[in-house]
């Protein structure tokens, strides 16, 4: 029996018609191929951003658990030592939605009363306390001013 070489199994793949090229070649076109068609669904999938659904405080509740921009406009500030609510909407107990600063945050909204009649975006998770939809705010960047109301003692024009 002779001892294994790679000049014997060269010469088998000759024999038996195939090279060591040819058989490169199968295997490239195979793994091309492959490629090919694990990377079709990548490319038509759809491209999600990180853009939160923009919903209005009224229909919070169908959102609950889930990262979106609530929109609303602010009609009752309530503060206490512990918390900041903002209501939108409607005043408690009727409110649709409530943005909650918690104490150690309320630093980061010094004029906060100034946000009554506001109509604001918080953009968030929404959460539920006592089976009513709410974003704690956290940071400043969660809070956006859309409209300002008219100051006062100035008409429209």
């Amino acid at each position: 029996m002779q001892p294994y070489s790679w000049e014997t199994d060269s010469a088998l793949a000759n024999r038996c018609g195939l090279g060591y090229q040819p058989a490169m070649k199968i295997l490239a076109l195979v793994s091309l191929g492959f490629l090919a068609l694990v990377s079709v669904p990548v490319v038509a999938q759809e491209v999600k951003t990180n853009t939160p659904t923009r919903i209005p405080a009224a229909h919070a509740k169908q959102h609950v658990n889930s990262e979106a921009t609530v929109f609303g406009k602010v009609v009752e500030v309530y503060k206490t030592d512990r918390l900041f609510r903002l209501n939108l909407d409607q005043p408690f107990p009727n409110q649709p939605f409530t943005v909650v600063i918690f104490a150690n945050k309320t630093n980061l909204i010094p004029e906060i009363d100034k946000l009554k009649g506001e109509a604001v975006e918080i953009s968030g998770k929404i959460t539920e306390y006592r089976d009513q939809p709410q974003i704690v705010l956290v940071a400043t960047n969660q809070l956006k001013v859309v409209e300002t109301k008219p100051e006062e003692g100035k008409e429209k024009q």
